[in-house]
């Protein structure tokens, strides 16, 4: 499967150490969810790293920023789309760690 890396800036992040790896390529205005907490983050912007952006030399060169959006989804959504996106939270994951595409009901 092909999959699309990216750095990921969340909000007023100067510079960034998180790294996004999706199964589709992310575009201006779509919505990711969290699976680990359901906060939703509407991605702002995409473009090549500059300088600052990374806080590692290893993280990919294309920088997706997203800013929080709405409320988290309830725990009875949540629990709904782990079972429809067949998630379990590692033992010890957190964060940043997964996400789903949010898609019109």
């Amino acid at each position: 499967m092909k999959t699309h890396d990216y750095t990921w800036k969340m909000g007023l992040e100067y510079s960034s150490r998180t790294r996004l790896r999706t199964n589709k390529p992310l575009v201006e205005n779509m919505v990711l969810i969290d699976l680990y907490d359901g906060r939703r983050y509407l991605v702002q912007a995409i473009h090549p790293a500059k300088p600052g952006d990374k806080e590692a030399d290893f993280l990919p060169d294309t920088v997706v920023h997203t800013w929080p959006v709405g409320s988290p989804l309830s725990e009875d959504e949540l629990i709904k789309l782990h079972k429809r996106a067949g998630y379990t939270p590692a033992e010890f994951g957190g964060p940043h760690l997964d996400v789903v595409f949010e898609v019109a009901a």
